[in-house]
């Protein structure tokens, strides 16, 4: 399997990774302390909830081997740079669908709108990406063999 194969999975644990990281880092970003007040489009995940410091610290220690694994060959890295951007996206949008404030169904459902769909074509194009790689090298690997009946007499 060409590395840039291995970019694949690498980067979909990376971009997962990103998104909680980027949920932590990001922080409640409600308004309104007092639910009864305002409104969520959606209830936070109660995984996040439970332990935050714990979850936050080892995602981002996942992120870093991720980052370290594909960092040596900067080719088989894009992949993985564009799922990182979409997890991003993805936190992002999380923590706006998830805030307690008066206009949460507008941001919410702006994320769910452009913010998700956005986030599924990065990771798309990471796929294509990976798979361009894969065959250009498997090409130049085919192209640059030499040619043994070229050679006989």
């Amino acid at each position: 399997m060409h590395s840039a194969l291995r970019a694949i999975p690498v980067g979909l644990v990376a971009g997962l990774c990103a998104a909680v990281v980027a949920w932590y880092l990001i922080g409640d970003v409600s308004t309104v302390s007092d639910l009864a007040d305002g409104t969520r489009a959606l209830d936070p995940p109660a995984v996040l909830e439970v332990a935050p410091w714990p979850v936050g610290v080892l995602t981002a220690l996942v992120l870093a081997g991720c980052v370290a694994t594909v960092a040596r060959r900067w080719t088989v890295a894009s992949p993985v740079v564009l799922c990182v951007v979409a997890g991003l996206l993805v936190g992002w949008a999380g923590r706006i669908m998830t805030a307690t404030v008066i206009g949460a169904n507008i941001g919410g459902g702006l994320m769910t709108l452009i913010g998700l769909p956005l986030a599924g074509i990065l990771v798309l194009v990471a796929v294509v990406t990976a798979l361009v790689i894969a065959r250009r090298a498997q090409r130049d690997a085919r192209m640059s063999k030499p040619d043994p009946s070229a050679t006989a007499m």
